[in-house]
């Protein structure tokens, strides 16, 4: 009770002298919902299909193919994906002419099983070489996306298989950066804050500086879960010599898929992996490290 008094001590403090206005766009947040039998994109197929990640577990996941695809997008969603949320980036990452796998963690959806940390990274492996024992798919022309929470899959799974290209979109640093963000230090003051040693071993930082692939780096400039910065410091220090770092002016924590720049880096980093037969026109290398809106 103490702790509790102190904690709504400092907060009376520090609003003692401005006010919080809350309204109905704070309150209601509503998400388009899909369903294999509701999809329908044009041109494109869902297959709802289930993997099996171990003897016991199988996840839930949505296979998206379209004809004359030249790549697929293996996508690892944050936190709060579920895949029956998932109606715009079914569009955006089909936009190109590319295949795209999503999934349900375990424990989410349909999806069996418990989540843990060691079990998703497990997961995102098993995930993966289903879906390279695929004949139409090959590995060099693979990227793996990560969204806030799924960019430490995504960098793991670089990490630890053949991939031709990574995308990480709103990503963190690592867990005890990220937690700093999250928790003000003025809570913190008053509230210790313990990291499962577990979640402390997740870094992109390490992952991104032995990266060899093209690497896009996409953040929302007004993100408050996961800082900006955080993505900056991981387009400089990543070892991609072919990397490319997009901030999204007033752009938030989700929903920065569609923006125009995002999905133009999208398809140069397509263009940069399809086989050169395929290729209409040449792209040029872009090892600057641009930001667009």
């Amino acid at each position: 009770m103490r702790l509790l008094f102190l904690l709504v001590s400092a907060s009376l403090v520090l609003t003692a002298c401005s006010s919080i206005t809350i309204g109905e766009q704070d309150v209601l947040y509503p998400k388009p919902s899909v369903t294999p039998q509701t999809f329908d994109l044009d041109g494109v197929t869902l297959t709802d299909t289930s993997i099996a990640v171990t003897d016991s577990v199988d996840v839930n996941a949505w296979h998206l193919t379209q004809p004359d695809a030249q790549a697929t997008v293996l996508f690892f969603g944050g936190n709060g994906f579920y895949l029956v949320q998932s109606k715009g980036y079914l569009r955006a990452l089909t936009r190109p002419p590319v295949n795209a796998l999503l999934w349900d963690y375990r424990g989410y959806g349909r999806s069996d099983g418990t989540p843990g940390v060691n079990e998703l990274r497990d997961d995102a492996l098993a995930v993966y070489d289903s879906l390279v024992a695929r004949p139409e798919v090959d590995p060099d022309r693979l990227l793996v996306w990560g969204h806030s929470l799924g960019s430490f899959l995504a960098t793991h799974v670089a990490a630890e298989r053949e991939v031709a290209g990574v995308v990480l979109e709103n990503p963190a640093t690592n867990v005890d950066d990220w937690v700093g963000h999250l928790i003000p230090w003025y809570v913190r003051l008053f509230l210790g804050v313990d990291v499962d040693p577990v979640l402390r071993g997740e870094s992109n930082l390490e992952r991104v500086e032995d990266l060899s692939v093209p690497l896009l780096v996409v953040a929302g400039a007004e993100d408050n879960v996961t800082n900006p910065e955080m993505a900056r410091e991981l387009h400089d220090v990543a070892g991609s010599e072919q990397k490319q770092l997009i901030v999204v002016e007033d752009g938030s924590h989700n929903g920065l898929y569609d923006e125009p720049g995002v999905q133009e880096a999208y398809r140069t980093l397509v263009d940069r992996i399809r086989p050169a037969s395929s290729a209409n026109r040449s792209v040029p290398v872009d090892t600057s490290p641009g930001e667009g809106q």
